[in-house]
């Protein structure tokens, strides 16, 4: 179905320290939201890439925009995982009770939602891990692609590379 709706702007992954995070999650955190809001532009890229698939109508995406739900995703650098990982926000299991989601009928629509947030998580953190940034020690940042990159334009380049060489 999709949705063709402007981009919103980015959650901001950096806020207040956590208890259990340390000196170097919280400048990865300012890192990936520079990512996010900066030249790199990697919320853009992700948030088209969600819109074209969602199963979001329009009533259910302004739902989304009017409650703040986007500005309560959160990502973070998962070390263990060597990823970027996401908590993205949900429905809360009491809307039946609150003014501002009288407008949803049924706890499929709020399923179905909160699925699509999760989607919407799943895409940015995918795409920030695959194309943007990669942490494998405390120094910091190893490998920075930045707006000069196309991550579908690599597999044109080996295809390339392997034929020239084929051609010698």
């Amino acid at each position: 179905m999709g949705l063709d709706v402007p981009t919103p702007n980015p959650p901001a992954s950096y806020r207040e320290a956590r208890d259990d995070e340390y000196v170097t999650d919280r400048s990865r955190r300012a890192e990936i939201q520079a990512y996010l809001t900066g030249v790199e532009n990697a919320w853009t890229e992700a948030f088209t890439q969600w819109s074209i698939d969602t199963s979001l109508s329009l009533d259910e995406y302004q739902l989304v925009l009017r409650v703040g739900l986007l500005d309560e995703f959160d990502f973070y650098w998962d070390d263990e995982r060597q990823r970027i990982e996401y908590t993205a926000p949900k429905i809360p299991d009491e809307w039946e009770q609150l003014d501002e989601f009288d407008s949803l009928d049924s706890w499929a629509t709020v399923s179905a939602i909160n699925d699509e947030l999760d989607e919407l998580g799943d895409t940015v953190a995918g795409v920030l891990t695959d194309y943007y940034v990669s942490w494998d020690s405390e120094d910091g940042v190893v490998d920075m692609f930045g707006s000069q990159f196309n991550a579908r334009d690599d597999v044109l380049t080996d295809v390339q590379d392997a034929y020239e060489e084929g051609r010698d």
